[in-house]
């Protein structure tokens, strides 16, 4: 069974380069051409399917790498600063709070 169907899928294969051959040089680079994007487009598909483990991998990997340098970003800002609050990512010194005067 299996041998029938692999010789069945090597002559359509024959028969489909035999047509090709036959055919004038503009169709042939229009079905070639055609045939360029089928591949390309099911080469994607496929490329899609097998890489968003990797994708999700990366992804969870450079938050945790963000996270890693805003959290050093933080304490190097408290080192040898006035004291202050941190409101989101925006660091207020208590010194803001005083009104100073203009000159």
């Amino acid at each position: 069974m299996f041998f029938n169907v692999l010789a069945a899928i090597g002559l359509a294969v024959c028969i489909a380069l035999a047509v090709q051959m036959l055919l004038p040089w503009r169709l042939r680079a229009r079905v070639d051409a055609a045939l360029s994007r089928l591949t390309g487009g099911m080469r994607g598909l496929f490329e899609r399917a097998l890489g968003w483990r990797r994708r999700q991998r990366q992804t969870r990997a450079a938050a945790l790498e963000a996270e890693r340098v805003i959290r050093r970003a933080r304490e190097s800002a408290q080192n040898g600063r006035p004291e202050g609050e941190w409101d989101g990512n925006v660091y207020r010194p208590k010194s803001f709070e005083k009104p100073r005067k203009p000159h």
